[in-house]
């Protein structure tokens, strides 16, 4: 075989070489994507941080839900508002405006997130509310009348846990806290198999298990009637479960 015969031999292998090597690598760089990226049709996939600093002010940020509890489809408002005291500024979500009175809970429920074993942390902000001021997080919410609630209210100075089931509210656990009522607050819920721990500013207060909503569920803000409160930092993450505790030798 002539030598230009065998350069050109040469020249076509490369060339198929890299065009096979391109194609495998944008496979992969594809096959990676899919893996990890999110997608709003698969709850492992989806967003579970959100600083809402890159949403746009006056509006609610893609992949959540406006609802309620026990409401009677008086109007609320959800959305991004700037806010220069965020503990990461300049903006934040808010619950604005409401009409609501009496046991009604307002929600926003991220529902492309789904989550059983969870840790939930959120940073709160009261802004106002002349009957109550009781903010907070919910998850494995089945619905909006099924679901678990933690809130901090500065009006009576305290932080419960409650199970809201069928809509009706059963309170968990209740502590009083003397906290500043004008400062960012921050709530943290961890959930294993039926051991809920909630702690307030770093601090642990509360500790109760309950077993009425044993799978994954949506989570979300809540405020209660006429309260208005800001949210900033919210993060959930999954945990391994809760190692069963071993059995005791039989005699």
């Amino acid at each position: 075989m002539k030598w230009s015969t065998v350069s050109k031999c040469l020249v076509v292998l490369a060339a198929a070489g890299y065009i096979f090597g391109t194609s495998c690598s944008a496979r992969k760089d594809a096959s990676t994507q899919s893996e990890t990226g999110p997608s709003s049709g698969d709850a492992s996939r989806a967003q579970t941080s959100w600083d809402f600093d890159s949403q746009k002010v006056g509006s609610v940020p893609p992949g959540w839900k406006v609802t309620e509890t026990g409401g009677k489809g008086k109007p609320v408002k959800w959305q991004v508002v700037a806010d220069t005291t965020a503990p990461s500024a300049a903006q934040v979500l808010a619950l604005t405006e409401t009409l609501n009175t009496g046991n009604t809970m307002n929600l926003l429920m991220a529902v492309n997130l789904k989550l059983k074993d969870l840790d939930l942390e959120v940073r709160v902000k009261v802004i106002s509310g002349k009957h109550n001021q009781g903010s907070g997080v919910i998850w494995r919410a089945v619905d909006a009348n099924n679901y678990y609630l933690a809130r901090w209210t500065g009006l009576s100075n305290n932080f419960r846990v409650y199970c809201i089931k069928d809509g009706n509210p059963k309170r968990l656990a209740t502590v009083d806290i003397a906290a500043d009522p004008k400062a960012w607050h921050t709530i943290k819920i961890t959930h294993q198999g039926e051991r809920i721990v909630a702690s307030l500013d770093g601090v642990k207060f509360m500790e109760v298990n309950d077993a009425t909503f044993g799978e994954a569920g949506m989570i979300g803000l809540c405020t209660k009637a006429d309260a208005t409160a800001a949210f900033d930092d919210l993060k959930a993450q999954a945990i391994p479960p809760q190692s069963p505790r071993p059995e005791k030798e039989q005699e």
